[in-house]
């Protein structure tokens, strides 16, 4: 979490934006950061529609009833070997695509017309798999089709895009757990970092850079979903 609430304060907050952070757990350590001026943290399940309409209430309740933009970013990973396949499946669209969903809903009444945008994140899972990850590749390329299809549907009032980020290294151990061949692998050279995906967003969000962007897909991969592999 640390990256993650850094790069929350340091980029999105120094940008202007007031926000509101939500997960279904609280940062063990960093209680001295998740309430201030600019910032307020809800733990929260967004997975179910009663939980969403508490974050978007919160969020009224704490900034005013302008929500300017929305970052579905929560998330449920997943696990090989899981007991009970079904269930993992349900939990993980649930969280996936129905919580991205859910706050979309509820907070467009909330964002202004013409300077509002929706942005959910998806993954290169969208577009490829390993085995035994129905509910996360699902959950992801249904984020790509609830893309386009609220585009038009909300058109005139709120863009929507979504961004689809390959390997992000988010380990704590940062670079040091990585290896010159994880590198190599990527054409850019290098792994992703989460920054890469957060200037993506603030590009999104400005209404004067990306006003034109509706209803579209972007990777952030480093280029590898181009690169044609062979088996050796």
């Amino acid at each position: 979490m640390h990256v993650q609430w850094r790069l929350l304060k340091d980029l999105i907050l120094g940008q202007g934006y007031s926000v509101v952070g939500v997960d279904v757990a609280k940062p063990v350590d960093d209680d001295q950061r998740i309430h201030d001026e600019s910032f307020h943290f809800v733990q929260a399940d967004v997975g179910t529609c009663t939980e969403a309409e508490r974050i978007v209430k919160e969020t009224v309740k704490r900034f005013g009833d302008k929500i300017h933009v929305l970052i579905n970013n929560a998330a449920k990973l997943p696990h090989s070997g899981e007991a009970d396949p079904l269930k993992e499946f349900t939990d993980t669209v649930a969280v996936n695509l129905n919580g991205a969903y859910y706050l979309s809903l509820l907070a467009l009444p909330h964002m202004p017309a013409g300077n509002s945008s929706i942005i959910h994140m998806s993954s290169t899972r969208a577009h490829q798999s390993e085995p035994d990850t129905a509910g996360y590749s699902a959950s992801k390329a249904g984020l790509c089709g609830l893309t386009h299809s609220q585009a038009i549907t909300y058109a005139g009032k709120v863009r929507v895009n979504t961004v689809l980020p390959g390997w992000i290294n988010t380990d704590e151990g940062g670079e040091a757990a990585l290896t010159p061949k994880d590198h190599a692998w990527h054409p850019v050279g290098r792994v992703g970092v989460p920054q890469d995906v957060v200037e993506m967003c603030l590009f999104l969000c400005d209404e004067k850079r990306a006003g034109f962007i509706t209803g579209q897909e972007f990777v952030l991969d480093g280029g590898v979903t181009k690169k044609m592999v062979y088996p050796e």
